[in-house]
């Protein structure tokens, strides 16, 4: 028997964003001081999956972040550009098990540099035949300084993630 049957396969994935459908961040802090709710679209991204060993890579463009308010995109633009950010690159590895896998992994953009445990789950189907996944998460930034009137120092800035992206396998 070659080696090469005695391997496990894996298949891989890009990821891509579907139309109209961000990467949501959203921030509800418990002074009730600010909450935000942004948005930014996926530049890049694949999924390998090997038997249940789980790695993705994402990008998610902070440069085109929208607030759904003219007035609020500068300030929230400005606080991103405050670290020198212009791609949020997130890069982790996890399992599956069963229905959803659980990933952990670095994001950086700029000076920000955080670890982020992702749960990814397949829409609608299986890993195997899937079109779409669903990521949701939470990270936390600490102690931030938003450039929004009356907001000024946050501390411990709490952010949930929520997307739903397509894949198309590779």
């Amino acid at each position: 028997m070659s080696i090469w049957h005695s391997c496990p396969v894996e298949r891989s994935w890009n990821i891509r964003q579907i139309d109209g459908a961000d990467v949501r961040l959203r921030s509800s802090q418990s002074t009730g001081r600010v909450d935000v709710d942004v948005s930014a679209p996926v530049r890049a991204g694949d999924l390998w999956i090997q038997e249940t060993d789980v790695r993705m890579n994402l990008t998610i463009a902070l440069d085109r972040i929208k607030t759904g308010n003219f007035l609020t995109d500068g300030a929230v633009r400005a606080f991103i550009s405050g670290y020198r950010a212009h791609d949020l690159v997130y890069a982790g590895a996890g399992n599956t098990s069963g229905e959803a896998a659980e990933i952990s992994g670095r994001a950086s953009a700029g000076t920000i540099d955080t670890q982020i445990v992702l749960a990814v789950s397949p829409v609608g189907t299986d890993w195997q035949s899937m079109s779409e996944i669903e990521i949701i998460g939470t990270v936390e930034f600490g102690r931030v300084h938003i450039p929004l009137p009356g907001v000024g120092t946050v501390d411990d800035l709490v952010v949930d993630i929520d997307a739903r992206l397509a894949v198309m396998p590779a």
